[in-house]
């Protein structure tokens, strides 16, 4: 038995070209289309469970479903299979390639930009990931990588988890593909990630599309954060040989603010500073230890608290 409720089956399609938006042609006619660009054919059948789809007489392996994207010249026909019976094979719509025409050209940029320059060991802080087309026409199939450096750990995305962006644990590398970016326009992404070794976390982000780039040299993106740990030396030598001159804490940097007290042996203060520079020398103080009350508030708000001793000596310290 042939035929079911449709005897010969009406291809339609829409041209995925940016100029022309949706074209419609019947059985027998043709379609040109600029090279590297796409066509998608659609067929028409009630009742149907299946499709076969051929190019030029050959059958187009794995292509069975209602719709197929093309991006080859040739003639595409089409069976519609049902449970018991199938259609006759369709009219060709013929798609012509034509290699004289000029392949659509975007400009994409890519910018990768952490909110912070230093961070510390086990503290999360955010990577904004800034895509722009600063072309007119639209890109197609774009994707944007980001690859992680050991000393970072995905955390996941600021705003929830969306469509289109995965994370590949082995690889450490996020991928967000976005169907198409219109010209002009402008998209961002927030990554949360979290400082999980010390050292300078170098991130690389990049962007790529269907269509070829003006201006390759903005397609990447590459950005330095500097994770530290806090330590807090229990020695220093201000003799001016320019080796640890002064009370150098590492990694303030990293927090919103901090406030350094220095106590003597009888508890009284000789030193005091908010927002402490790094520079305290121990001027007009004499050799011994002394006590120092440390106070960090992070970037969340929270106060952190520490206290402790640092020998102070002028005499340069031999091995």
């Amino acid at each position: 038995m042939r035929g079911l409720s449709f005897i010969r089956q009406i291809i339609v399609f829409t041209v995925l070209l940016l100029v022309v938006g949706q074209v419609v042609a019947q059985q027998g006619q043709a379609l040109r289309i600029v090279k590297g660009k796409k066509v998608t054919l659609r067929a028409d059948a009630d009742h149907a469970l299946s499709y076969i789809w051929f190019r030029d007489g050959q059958p187009i392996h794995g292509a069975h479903d209602k719709r197929i994207t093309v991006t080859e010249g040739g003639k595409y026909t089409v069976i519609a299979l049902g449970e018991e019976c199938h259609s006759d094979l369709s009219d060709f719509v013929e798609v012509i390639v034509d290699p004289r025409g000029e392949d659509l050209q975007v400009d994409l940029e890519i910018r990768n930009l952490p909110d912070r320059s230093q961070m510390l060991v086990s503290k999360e802080f955010n990577y904004q990931l800034l895509l722009l087309n600063n072309s007119s026409s639209t890109a197609t199939d774009v994707v944007v990588t980001f690859e992680l450096p050991d000393q970072l750990k995905y955390v996941g995305l600021v705003h929830g988890e969306m469509a289109g962006i995965n994370y590949n644990a082995q690889t450490n590398e996020l991928t967000w593909y976005l169907p198409k970016l219109d010209g002009g326009e402008a998209i961002s992404q927030w990554i949360k990630v979290k400082g999980q070794g010390p050292g300078y976390a170098v991130t690389t982000a990049s962007v790529k599309s269907r269509q070829q780039d003006t201006n390759p040299a903005d397609n990447i993106a590459q950005s330095t954060v500097e994770i530290v740990t806090l330590f807090v030396p229990n020695v220093f030598t201000p003799n001016g040989d320019g080796v640890n001159d002064v009370f150098k804490i590492a990694g303030l940097e990293a927090f919103k603010s901090n406030k350094l007290i220095i106590f003597n042996r009888f508890g009284n203060e000789v030193y005091r500073s908010l927002n402490y520079q790094n520079n305290w020398s121990g001027e007009g103080l004499n050799e011994g230890t002394y006590f120092y009350y440390l106070e960090v508030e992070d970037w969340t708000g929270m106060i952190h608290r520490d206290k402790g001793h640092v020998l102070l000596m002028r005499a340069e310290i031999r091995n």
